[in-house]
């Protein structure tokens, strides 16, 4: 009996110092996590320092390149075709003032040395009349009939201002019998087409020996080198452009963009197109080499010059959230400000002098900030430099073509 009893005392005391044993330990370990705890956890970010300068914006856009002058030539004349450069193929090119085509005149040339005989005839006739009544009025007309010849183009007719020699001339029939002779004049020059600008020929191939009527189109003449550009833009685009000083335009291929162009924006719509909600700007420019990247109906890329802004930032755009707030860093602690945002140019955004100038912007992207917490910056200036100087060795050199 004795020895079961002392037994039992024994496992009851063994527990009471397995338990007091297990209490000291679960003690000390909650002490070693309560030191762990006391830990002050800080968070490494990338940061940029937030300087102002003045910025000149650049306005981006696109468009179809058209020509600023493209004539379809129609047939003001009948007749078989006595010359035609070429054939009037396509791509023919012609330099202002160079003959395009020709067509029989032979019977128009006829009529109007009729009609310019039969003028002088009646400026003659009434020449001995007025000599027996005003010196001064037969010389004036003396001296015009001597400037009149069959094979040149009739000059203006003197002015009549005295009622009894206005008499003379209408009842020869001067008046009537001119402007039979100015209409044949100009009937026989539309047989003759001259080329108003340098350009090409396109939508023609028409030979020697056919034959035209009036009315038929002839051929379209397209100016390659004087260009044009509509670039639809939205009204807080539009905005950003002062037209008064003919805006710079730099037009780039779309194939290779270091290729470019440089043009003026030269008008612009005033009403708004409700279906895109745009505003058209038309850049003018010239492709004086005629690049093939410039060619009408290329489709190009445009940087248009637009207005300088004074004392603001350009910070990346995916760091604004939707109430206009960044994240900065200030005394090592996670701090939340506003800036005034006055556009965005594609990544970026343009704020104006809304926070302190070299604030530490912070760039690293942060899983459930809070106001105050601890950070600290992983940027080096030397690696810093570094990218800067990497970042401009890389840079694309353009040329301008023209």
């Amino acid at each position: 009996m004795k020895k079961g009893i002392m037994k039992k005392i024994f496992i009851f005391l063994a527990i009471i110092a397995f338990g007091f044993l297990g209490m000291m330990y679960l003690t000390s370990a909650d002490k070693t996590s309560n030191k762990r705890s006391d830990v002050v956890e800080i968070r490494k970010v990338e940061t940029q320092e937030i300087v102002y300068d003045d910025l000149v914006l650049s306005v981006k856009g696109n468009g179809v390149v058209k020509s600023k002058q493209s004539l379809d030539i129609i047939s003001e004349a009948t007749g078989k075709v006595l010359y035609a450069k070429n054939n009037l193929k396509n791509g023919t090119f012609f330099k202002e003032g160079e003959v395009i085509l020709k067509i029989d005149s032979r019977e128009v040339e006829n009529n109007l040395f009729s009609f310019r005989s039969d003028f002088m005839n009646s400026v003659a006739s009434m020449l001995p009349e007025i000599k027996n009544e005003s010196i001064e009025q037969y010389e004036k007309w003396y001296k015009y009939f001597n400037t009149l010849d069959i094979n040149k183009k009739t000059a203006e007719l003197p002015p009549t201002t005295d009622t009894r020699e206005k008499i003379k001339v209408s009842s020869r029939n001067v008046y009537s019998k001119y402007y039979l002779v100015q209409n044949q004049e100009i009937l026989l020059a539309k047989h003759k087409i001259t080329a108003p600008f340098d350009g090409y020929l396109s939508n023609s191939e028409l030979i020697e020996n056919s034959y035209i009527s009036r009315g038929q189109k002839l051929f379209t003449l397209i100016d390659a080198k004087n260009l044009e550009i509509a670039i639809p833009l939205l009204v807080d685009e539009v905005n950003l452009i002062n037209f008064n000083n003919s805006p710079l335009v730099k037009i780039y291929s779309q194939k290779d963009k270091s290729k470019y162009l440089q043009g003026r924006i030269n008008r612009r719509d005033i009403s708004l197109d409700q279906n895109t909600q745009t505003i058209n700007a038309y850049v003018s420019f010239r492709n004086s080499k005629l690049s093939s990247d410039f060619l009408p109906g290329n489709y190009v890329e445009v940087g248009i010059s637009g207005r300088k802004l004074s004392n603001v930032a350009v910070i990346p755009r995916h760091l604004i959230d939707n109430e206009n707030n960044v994240f900065i860093m200030e005394d090592g602690k996670l701090v939340r400000e506003k800036v005034d945002v006055i556009t965005y140019q594609q990544n970026s955004a343009i704020v104006s002098k809304s926070i302190r100038e070299n604030s530490k912007l912070i760039t690293t992207i942060l899983q459930k900030p809070l106001i105050g917490m601890d950070i600290e910056s992983i940027n080096h200036p030397e690696l810093i430099e570094e990218k800067v100087a990497d970042s401009g060795s890389n840079e694309n050199t353009t040329s301008e073509l023209n």
